[in-house]
């Protein structure tokens, strides 16, 4: 008994075999990438709200420390320079440990 199945026919069958485990890794891939799109989508959803509220919280923030600096400007300055201070004196402490 010969093999009836030529070239072209075994050429075909390949093709056609490559053609479908194409299809399923397509198939795949967009179901992957849907789940990851609706995944995204949910962490947006349940983010905003807390972005929102920190975005109030901030403006909020904001608002109680330009009313402060408006309320007494001489102490704010004082406060500012102080803390400037204490940053340099960390900041230099700091430089002077690591060059020891």
């Amino acid at each position: 008994m010969e093999n009836t199945m030529g070239h072209s026919d075994l050429y075909s069958d390949a093709t056609d075999d490559v053609r479908q485990g194409v299809d399923k890794i397509e198939r795949a891939a967009h179901r992957g990438l849907d789940q990851v799109a609706h995944r995204v989508d949910s962490v947006r959803d349940a983010a905003g709200p807390v972005i929102d509220r920190l975005r109030h919280q901030v403006a909020r923030a904001s608002d109680r420390t330009l009313g402060y600096v408006h309320e007494a400007p001489v102490r704010s300055a004082l406060v500012a320079l102080a803390a400037g201070a204490v940053v340099f004196g960390i900041v230099r402490l700091l430089s002077s440990r690591s060059s020891a």
